[in-house]
């Protein structure tokens, strides 16, 4: 059978802009010389004279990193291109574009977190240090004054930071990327269609009262007990978005719910 005539060139024979390949030559190097954030790559006049194309070129290529969050423009005599880590955010956008036009739920998330959170929440034990339980400490006491104040969207922003706290002391990077971008994802474009107060108020409670026990088992060090007591949470947390009719708002493009998230 023949292509369709509006088929075009295969994706392979297709030209590539001078820019973009500029760009994916320099981010080979980025690699192969192992350049460090705070490294220079070299400036435009001297990336001209070595890709022999014009200072446009250059410009687009560089601005093409810059999107992607691999360099920051520097101005000045000694200025130009300097390399940055990728923020968490900025990795985690991009899955969330890809996102975007997928079918997403709950059940497929807790999927996830059901294996993730829990490898991460026993991983992390015997890690946590007195800044560490601060920390924990701090923001269980603003989920508690959230709930008292009836203030739900809060509430539910606040429990996630919990599991973030968790991810800054993880010494696995992948691990910690995948759990910080699920707690993204629910702090961030979850909705509750269900207004039920009782419902809020019992989460609520049931999260905050999962956080202490897990603190308790962190201080215990008892890695079984952080096991069965984040395996339990995340099934409950489940369990009550269920109750309150939770759903993924249908722009996964944007930044932050209006009504906050769940734990």
């Amino acid at each position: 059978m023949s292509a369709p005539e509006d088929a075009g060139p295969p994706a392979a024979l297709r030209r590539i802009k001078l820019s973009d390949q500029i760009a994916e030559d320099l981010c080979n190097r980025i690699a192969r010389e192992r350049l460090a954030p705070g490294d220079r790559l070299p400036n435009e006049r001297a990336l001209m004279q070595h890709y022999g194309c014009a200072k446009g070129t250059i410009r687009e290529a560089l601005k093409a990193l810059e999107v992607q969050g691999l360099v920051t423009m520097q101005s000045g005599p000694n200025g130009g291109p300097e390399i940055r880590p990728i923020s968490v955010d900025a990795a985690a956008q991009q899955l969330r574009r890809f996102l975007h036009f997928q079918e997403l739920d709950f059940a497929q998330v807790y999927a996830l977190r059901r294996s993730l959170e829990v490898t991460l929440g026993v991983s992390v034990v015997g890690r946590l240090g007195d800044a560490e339980f601060r920390r924990l400490e701090a923001n269980m006491a603003a989920c508690a004054a959230a709930n008292a104040g009836d203030q739900r969207g809060l509430g539910r922003v606040v429990e996630v930071d919990f599991h973030d706290i968790l991810c800054d002391a993880s010494d696995n990077p992948l691990l910690a990327f995948m759990c910080r971008f699920l707690n993204s994802l629910l702090r961030d474009l979850v909705e509750f269609r269900s207004d039920s107060l009782t419902e809020h108020e019992a989460f609520g409670a049931h999260n905050l009262e999962s956080h202490r026990a897990l603190v308790a088992a962190y201080r215990a060090e008892d890695a079984e007990a952080v096991r069965r007591e984040m395996h339990n949470h995340m099934c409950c947390a489940e369990h009550f978005m269920q109750r309150l009719d939770a759903k993924f708002r249908k722009d996964l493009l944007s930044r932050r719910g209006a009504n906050g998230a769940a734990s």
